[in-house]
């Protein structure tokens, strides 16, 4: 094995490493709610958006509609996410958070708040450069699985 092919291993098992660690951290404050991971990131998602589709949603964490309908769906039975169809366009569905589901995630987004501050204190610089860093990784990470998938 070659330096380059231990180096890229290390990288890949710090990023499933450290991708594992968020998800048991976030896990520590969503298991109160009996949330997963994924159902923050689409409650995070529409309140942020305060009402949007489910094409937004897939497009913002870059998944597809037959991976994110079942949790949606699973967030409405947990009456945290009602969906009404808009007047201008009757095709499609918005998606929004419940009054009751407005509170809780403001308890969520309190309890999260602590965990950054602790985590990113006072190194912002620091985690700003981390981000930037994540952010080219990815997106080097997306066009090589591009390239490869469009090789025939």
């Amino acid at each position: 094995m070659s330096k380059q092919d231990i180096f890229y291993d290390e990288l890949c098992l710090s990023v499933y490493t450290t991708n594992r660690y968020f998800h048991q951290l976030y896990q520590v404050v969503l298991g109160e709610y009996e949330l997963t991971y994924l159902q923050y990131m689409v409650l995070l998602n529409i309140k942020k958006q305060g009402r949007c589709t489910l094409a937004i949603i897939c497009h913002n964490l870059d998944l597809d509609t037959n991976t994110l309908t079942p949790v949606v769906k699973k967030l409405m039975m947990k009456q945290w996410v009602r969906r009404e169809r808009p007047i201008a366009d009757k095709r499609s569905f918005e998606l929004f958070l419940t009054d009751s589901a407005e509170q809780r995630f403001e308890f969520i987004q309190n309890k999260i708040a602590k965990i950054q501050a602790k985590l990113v204190g006072n190194e912002q610089q620091k985690f700003t450069k981390i981000l930037k860093q994540m952010h080219g990784l990815n997106k080097q990470v997306a066009e090589i699985i591009s390239d490869l998938t469009n090789e025939d």
